[in-house]
């Protein structure tokens, strides 16, 4: 299915990036895979020995504009072309608004938002000159719909920003037939959630979506698959909310 595609693939070490890191390799694509944590870069390829030649690995900080430069370099120099970049690169983390600190807000901008901008715009211009391609940005139900139970304005802050760039990419370069879109998840059962709970706690917020369960992985890397192939050639500037109707409306607990 994307065979001969290149994807370039942000916060590809560990849960939702690796695994869309993944879907694409299995499905024939080359992808270039950037996190801080080269270790687990690394294991991903030993772990994918047989697709190593469809594999660069590109270590840095996504919040810095040589990051992306450094990405787009590697794939066009590695593999010809950029058909596809997902970023997924992001911080979540709730936190009461009066307990943000600037050095919170500073990193929320930095790997949500700035990530996203200057890796996009590090790609455009090759997409522009095969007037084709892809970008798929990871952004939050949590925009839309904030929660009493998980205050977190000051990533979503940052994140809405990626909402509205999508738009306006959309727009700007729809021209060049280069489809921008959004993906924004509520809770998915992910290893982001390691570090801030325990998995009790994790299970506790599938009462937080009308449909009382979690979101896996799965839902979320079926649409990436799906905006990244040729059935949603028509389909720019949206963003799809797979929340488990959470922005559709409150439900009794």
């Amino acid at each position: 299915m994307f065979s001969n595609k290149t994807v370039i693939i942000t916060g590809a070490s560990s849960g939702l990036g690796k695994a869309i890191a993944t879907k694409f390799l299995n499905l024939g694509a080359n992808i270039i895979i950037n996190a801080r944590n080269k270790k687990k870069l690394e294991e991903f390829v030993a772990q994918n020995n047989k697709h190593r030649s469809h594999i660069h690995v590109e270590v840095g900080d996504i919040g810095l504009k040589s990051t992306g430069q450094a990405l787009t370099k590697a794939a066009l120099d590695r593999f010809g072309s950029i058909d596809v970049l997902v970023n997924n690169a992001g911080i979540f983390a709730p936190k009461p608004f009066l307990d943000v600190t600037e050095e919170d807000l500073d990193g929320y901008y930095a790997t949500n938002l700035k990530g996203t901008y200057f890796t996009s715009k590090a790609v455009i211009p090759s997409m522009i000159d095969k007037r084709d391609g892809t970008i798929i940005n990871i952004g939050s139900m949590w925009v839309e719909n904030p929660i009493e139970a998980t205050p977190a304005s000051a990533s979503q802050v940052a994140k809405g920003g990626i909402h509205t760039l999508t738009r306006h990419l959309a727009i700007e370069f729809a021209g060049n037939n280069i489809r921008v879109n959004t993906i924004a998840p509520a809770v998915i059962d992910t290893p982001l959630y390691d570090d801030l709970m325990n998995k009790e706690t994790l299970q506790s917020l599938a009462a937080l979506h009308p449909l009382r369960q979690l979101g896996q992985m799965a839902d979320i890397t079926s649409w990436v698959l799906h905006l990244a192939g040729e059935g949603s050639r028509f389909v720019t500037g949206q963003t799809i909310f797979v929340d488990g109707g959470i922005t559709a409306g409150s439900h009794s607990a």
